[in-house]
């Protein structure tokens, strides 16, 4: 009960510093709060704001990603997007004035589209921005990864490829290559890629449930149901692992294991379908 109150005084502290622009202070506070509970998504959304006050935008885009590893809220989601927005058009106002026709500008314009929804208008801006500078880190991921959503899986594959060339341990492509191969069902090509993704992004539960998928169906029951279960437990509200574990305990014999899962499935459902 003691460390609870602590760490809601903390969090309030963190905040209230944030609001007061003492970001230095704001970030100490934030941190101490999240050394005792790493699981806190509101106060490291609060952390990855002050960080893009202090300059650090790289920081603050990771401490997002760790934010959204083990959250499903639509609420932490949407106060994410809304932080990755706000410092797209902040960012994409000052380097269009500076530079407004440099792949910087060309490749944030195709993130304004990717967010939009206009993946063919994305797409064209990423590789206007190859054109201008062909080696720039993360554009051939961002080009395979709109022509993955856009279902051109010969032409995703050798976008990502090329960026696992240059970049090996790049855990998005990883991931990406791994679930077009999966999609192929070639299975033992994509086990490859996801094992990669998974060492690269240990917290990235994605990636766990999509060896899990290779693993299964490559007849590795037990590697599947380890990834699985890691997944459950950083996501307990991931319908769709719930469903997935489940049927792997009915094909093991475990009919208690199974039904249980089963029924999670199917609360997360019906709970979803009374907010909508």
């Amino acid at each position: 009960m003691l460390m609870a109150v602590l760490i809601c005084f903390l969090a309030a502290e963190g905040v209230k510093l944030y609001e007061q622009r003492q970001f230095a202070a704001a970030e100490a506070e934030l941190r101490r709060v999240l050394a005792i509970q790493p699981r806190d998504a509101q106060s490291r959304l609060y952390l990855a704001r002050t960080l893009v006050e202090l300059g650090r935008v790289s920081e603050a885009l990771a401490e997002i990603d760790r934010a959204l590893a083990t959250q499903t809220d639509p609420e932490i989601q949407f106060q994410a997007g809304s932080i990755v927005r706000d410092l797209a058009e902040r960012r994409f106002a000052e380097l269009d004035r500076l530079a407004p026709d440099s792949a910087a500008v060309r490749e944030l314009a195709g993130r304004h589209f990717e967010q939009q929804g206009k993946l063919p208008e994305a797409l064209g801006e990423y590789r206007a921005a190859m054109a201008k500078e062909p080696g720039r880190p993360g554009l051939h991921f961002e080009a395979g990864n709109i022509l993955w959503r856009m279902r051109e899986l010969d032409a995703a594959t050798e976008e990502l490829q090329t960026e696992l060339a240059r970049t090996p341990r790049h855990g998005m492509a990883n991931l990406r290559l791994g679930q077009v191969f999966l999609v192929r069902n070639q299975e033992a090509q994509a086990v490859v890629f996801l094992e990669r993704a998974v060492d690269v992004m240990p917290e990235y539960t994605d990636a766990r449930r999509e060896l899990g998928k290779a693993y299964r169906n490559l007849g590795r029951s037990a590697d599947a149901r380890k990834q699985w279960e890691a997944v459950v437990k950083a996501r307990p509200d991931d319908d769709q692992v719930h469903y997935l574990l489940g049927n792997l305990y009915r094909q093991l014999g475990d009919a208690d294991r199974a039904r249980r899962e089963l029924s999670k499935h199917r609360e997360i459902l019906e709970r979803r379908q009374k907010h909508e």
